[in-house]
């Protein structure tokens, strides 16, 4: 009986999303628990820095490493997600 398998690596594109929602989430809690002050926009960049060295890292282990990939567009989803949530950030 013939098997099915599937080449395609699923879990950079989940891990993507899922640091993604975690940077999101450290974001927002660092805006809210100081609201107005440069620490959270510190805290912002350093989080944003870190997470995409994180999605860097993980683009160049995955298996296959072209943005037209499924791997590849996950990653660059988060990674414009990340670009878009810490420009409120930055202008302030």
């Amino acid at each position: 009986m013939n098997e099915f398998r599937n080449d395609i690596d699923w879990l950079t594109p989940v891990l993507a999303l899922a640091l993604w929602a975690a940077h999101f989430s450290l974001l927002w809690a660092a805006s809210s628990i100081f609201p107005d002050q440069p620490r959270a926009r510190w805290i912002a960049i350093i989080l944003t820095a870190i997470a995409l060295g994180i999605l860097w890292w993980r683009w160049r282990c995955s298996a296959s490493v072209s943005v037209t990939s499924i791997p590849g567009l996950g990653i660059a989803l988060a990674g414009g997600g990340m670009v878009f949530g810490v420009l409120p950030a930055i202008i302030g």
